[in-house]
């Protein structure tokens, strides 16, 4: 998701030895972009929580025209590039003649349009494997996504699968739900260990609980919402994951645990649109805020997700053991928000 890169990768480094990274790229409201090296095999590359695909870069050029040269050069970057056979013979394991479908992305101004882009790229696959490789709608065996990111050609062979995206245990949308890769962010910024008591106290649909569950052994893991129907949804998404997870309806402005129980919070505060009104919001954040302030132990850390920057800066500051620590602008649900990373203070 846009801005979720930085934290994606974070959780590259942390779970993959030997990487190194070689940019960030970030197209507004579609798409961040890592692009990085790995000695290893393909395969670890699907463990990853934060991304919603991986891919294996095929064709990769800097500082194009923008105007009609550059489809002659994208159509004899493919079909020179060894690497995309490669990768579908060692990455996807393919060895016969394959399906394969085109998916295209264009950012800034051109002299040509998208289609134009997308027909060079299959112009160059039709010249490199002929009749080998046979292009479909939909269904292929390989999938090729090319992005034209204003003068940088970045094009690559998709290894992973809906799964990575579309995570199974969402049998419940409820909304404003968090997209799974953006739950995971939170999740992973909380730093996880096994000895965490972990609580989500807007819970929603569960989606940030389950990524919890995923991502490790925990202590306990605690998750409650003011409204039934959200508490019910989040008891039907977890219980095929993990069935230890404490479920409560409860006020976030008053939640009943006792003091300095807490190690973890990730939360999706309200944005005072699809859930809450702003008179709400206001009402609730600095209730929320004394009670994190209150459950969480010292040391304990806090990941809070919103868009009213302002309401929660001035909430924090009248807490006077939360400090802000460091933050990351996402794009959530068709508008900015930001990620705030919260310490409490060890010293009473």
């Amino acid at each position: 998701m846009p801005g979720v890169e930085k934290v994606a990768w974070l959780e590259i480094r942390a779970r993959l030895s030997g990487v190194s990274a070689v940019e960030f790229l970030f197209t507004k409201d579609q798409n961040g972009i890592v692009v990085f090296e790995y000695p290893g095999k393909p395969e670890d590359l699907l463990c990853m929580r934060t991304t919603g695909d991986v891919f294996a870069v095929v064709v990769s050029l800097d500082k194009l025209s923008r105007d009609w040269r550059d489809l002659r050069t994208v159509a004899n970057q493919f079909e020179k590039s060894a690497l995309l056979d490669r990768v579908v013979k060692s990455a996807l394991d393919f060895e016969g003649n394959p399906t394969y479908r085109v998916i295209s992305r264009m950012v800034g101004p051109h002299q040509y349009r998208r289609m134009d882009f997308e027909a060079a790229v299959v112009k160059g696959i039709q010249r490199r494997f002929g009749k080998r490789w046979r292009l479909v709608d939909d269904d292929a065996t390989v999938e090729v996504w090319a992005n034209m990111i204003g003068s940088r050609l970045l094009c690559g062979v998709r290894l992973s699968d809906r799964s990575m995206r579309h995570r199974e245990y969402q049998l419940i949308n409820l909304p404003a739900a968090l997209r799974p890769s953006v739950a995971a962010a939170l999740v992973f910024l909380t730093e996880p260990e096994p000895s965490d008591v972990f609580m989500d106290p807007m819970c929603g649909s569960g989606t940030i609980l389950a990524e919890r569950v995923l991502a490790g052994g925990c202590r306990s893991i605690l998750g409650g919402d003011f409204l039934l129907d959200r508490v019910q949804a989040s008891c039907k998404n977890l219980p095929g994951l993990d069935e230890s997870v404490g479920f409560y309806r409860w006020d976030a402005g008053a939640l009943s645990i006792p003091s300095g129980v807490v190690h973890k919070v990730a939360v999706n505060l309200p944005f005072g649109k699809q859930v809450g009104s702003r008179a709400e919001i206001e009402h609730l954040y600095p209730r929320f805020a004394r009670e994190l302030e209150r459950v969480l132990q010292p040391g304990g850390l806090a990941v809070l997700l919103t868009s009213e920057y302002d309401l929660l800066k001035s909430t924090l500051r009248d807490c006077k053991s939360l400090r802000h620590q460091s933050g990351y602008s996402i794009a959530v649900l068709g508008q900015w928000a930001r990620i705030y990373v919260v310490k409490k203070s060890s010293v009473q």
